[in-house]
């Protein structure tokens, strides 16, 4: 009896050896794999009574720090985010320029304002008008290029919207058959160990896409949860679907509700209605939500910053916005401002004014807007300090009536008696007057016509130097209709005015009877004034400023900003994700050391094991030695 116990004990320690010796070659074999963790078997007693009868194999064990392993999967999909937006950055930062080199727009823009300079000293010159022609010809052609780059990285994130999107849906769809596969494989079959390898690689892929939080249920299959806790895999795998819309312009934007929307985006098919998991907030890292990120925001931003630059250099040269203290004997509103009116407000064109009665301070900006479809808001100007009010038509006198009624339900509103304010038009001026001596006093301090010149030849220094090359008549007014804002992808449209390029004696010449002298340098030091020295405010949803304390100042120095913020955001990008790159470099070799095969390990179990191996089958041959003898007896 005690023999038989000898050779079962040996036959199995022979068997646990040989599985185990084929776990660690297979451990040896995959030293390379990235996705493989070490497996370990241990031996179990087998009993006999109260007595152990032999061995058996355990279980196969995967050898890693789980709690690590979570870390890594958030910090794999922070990894993608960071690398994703570095590498947009960088891309826009190399488009724009570096700073004050050749060809970034900074250097364009001042290369424009020293051609004005010279014009200033030579007006007469016919090299120096050139000069002005050719320096605004690289111009709009740099800012119609930055457009086009632009637009053509937004292109590529929406590409990468829907390329990622169907990547996702196989491997989330892989997944579940791997989840239906653990559930019918047990704890003790011995492809199972290799089954979670392949699992948890496929959560790790899932993760460079989305950020994802896991869980596991009984039979180890998976459960993913996206942003705001939207189950991307559970009991069942909802289809991911990207409506991609074609070609991307500057005014494609996203907007959660699907009738105003104008790019791709991806949706869930759930209980038979579709959802908008970006609207959902479901993708707030990894690749995906970089993407979304840059073509919806940061790009958008950029596309913002050169609109900016052309619609500053659209009205900055070919608007003017004159007045004069204007005052009058009588009873009433006796002091104010007379501001000319020239051809009159176009649509988009705006009228400044600044009041105070009884204490109470406002300012106004009364814009021309015939779309009455449009809802009139206060961010229609950069401004933070303005009320927005709608003027509409095309008459002057009807203009004054709708600023007077403004004004005057305003006054009544702080207090004031009627006829605090008087507005009319005379002399081709808009005059808007204050009466000092009503209860608690009125004051104009500001009353200014922003109107765009129409002609080369109009008379006023102002000109449309620049043109919106698919407006009606070319003109630039800042227009806003149900549409959309005129401002929108203006950079890529920014042209020069083909009469100016014709003849570019206008940018001296202001009125052709009488003729003004061609030495005459009034316009070239107001176009040179309004570039270099005038301050304006710049929207901030350009990411330049906020909307509390927008950025203001010259069209020079908010180039050189855009120019500088470019250059500071890819410098951020990079810097992030050289960061993250380390900290993902670092939880990767933690893991690595709990996980990873080591050779030197593998191959000291395997001398150990074969020792085992050696030692049972002594026993095995010792045993049959002795059963031969008692044959033989």
């Amino acid at each position: 009896m005690a023999l038989t116990s000898a050779l079962n004990n040996a036959l199995s320690g022979l068997r646990f050896t040989s599985t185990a010796m084929s776990l660690t070659s297979a451990n040896v074999a995959n030293a390379g794999n990235s996705t493989y963790t070490r497996k370990t078997i241990d031996p179990v007693a087998l009993l006999s009574g109260d007595q152990i009868g032999g061995v058996q194999a355990g279980s196969v064990r995967r050898e890693f720090d789980a709690f690590v392993q979570r870390q890594l999967i958030t910090e794999r999909s922070n990894g993608m985010y960071s690398s994703t937006r570095a590498s947009f950055y960088g891309r826009l930062d190399e488009a724009f320029g570096a700073p004050g080199s050749a060809r970034a727009l900074d250097t364009v823009m001042n290369n424009f304002s020293t051609a004005f300079q010279t014009l200033q000293t030579s007006p007469e010159s016919a090299t120096a008008r050139s000069g002005v022609i050719n320096s605004a010809t690289v111009l709009t052609q740099t800012l119609r290029s930055l457009t086009n780059t632009v637009q053509g990285m937004r292109q590529d994130a929406e590409q990468g919207l829907a390329d990622a999107t169907k990547t996702l849906n196989g491997l989330l769809s892989n997944l579940q058959s791997m989840n239906e596969t653990l559930r019918t494989t047990g704890p003790s079959d011995a492809s199972r160990a290799g089954l979670l390898d392949q699992r948890d690689a496929m959560v790790d892929q899932i993760s460079q896409y989305v950020d994802v939080r896991v869980s596991y249920d009984s039979n180890d299959g998976v459960q993913l949860y996206g942003g705001n806790g939207f189950v991307l895999l559970g009991g069942t795998t909802p289809t991911l679907n990207f409506d991609s819309r074609g070609l991307i312009g500057a005014a494609n934007q996203y907007d959660p509700d699907p009738t105003k929307r104008t790019v791709g985006t991806i949706t869930a098919n759930i209980g038979g209605s579709s959802v908008d998991l970006i609207a959902e907030g479901v993708f707030k890292s990894g690749k995906i939500g970089a993407l979304i990120e840059l073509r919806d925001k940061s790009l958008v931003a950029a596309q913002d910053q050169l609109d900016q630059i052309a619609a500053g250099l659209a009205q900055a040269l070919g608007t003017s916005s004159s007045s004069t203290a204007a005052s009058v004997a009588g009873p009433g509103p006796t002091t104010g401002f007379d501001t000319p009116l020239g051809p009159g407000l176009s649509d988009g064109d705006s009228v400044t004014v600044e009041a105070t009665v009884n204490g109470v301070k406002q300012k106004f900006t009364f814009k021309r807007v015939d779309d009455t479809s449009v809802p009139m808001a206060d961010t229609m100007t950069a401004d933070p300090n303005d009320k927005v009010l709608r003027l509409t038509g095309s008459s002057a006198a009807g203009h004054a009536s709708q600023i007077q009624s403004a004004l005057d339900a305003w006054a009544a509103s702080s207090g004031a008696p009627a006829g605090a304010f008087s507005v009319s038009v005379s002399g081709g001026n808009l005059r808007v007057l204050a009466d000092p001596t009503v209860t608690g006093g009125a004051q104009v301090s500001q009353a200014t016509a922003n109107v765009t010149a129409q002609s080369i030849n109009g008379g006023t220094p102002a000109l449309p130097f620049f043109i919106d090359n698919t407006s009606p008549g070319g003109l630039y007014t800042d227009r806003v209709t149900g549409a959309g804002a005129q401002i929108t992808g203006l950079a890529g449209r920014l042209d020069i005015n083909a009469a100016l390029k014709a003849d570019p004696s206008g940018l001296v010449v202001m009125q052709t009877n009488p003729r003004t002298m061609d030495s005459d340098a009034t316009r070239p030091n107001f176009l040179s004034n309004a570039l270099n020295n005038t301050k304006r405010y710049f929207a901030p949803e350009a990411g330049i400023g906020s909307a509390g304390a927008p950025y203001q100042g010259s069209l020079l120095s908010y180039t050189r900003t855009v120019i500088s913020t470019q250059s500071d955001q890819a410098d951020t990008a990079k810097q992030l994700n050289d960061g993250q790159q380390v900290v993902l470099s670092q939880l990767q070799a933690r893991f690595d050391a709990s996980a990873a095969v080591n050779i030197d390990t593998e191959m000291s179990t395997l001398i150990q094991l074969q020792t085992a191996y050696g030692a049972n089958a002594r026993v095995m041959s010792a045993v049959k030695e002795m059963f031969d003898i008692l044959r033989q007896m």
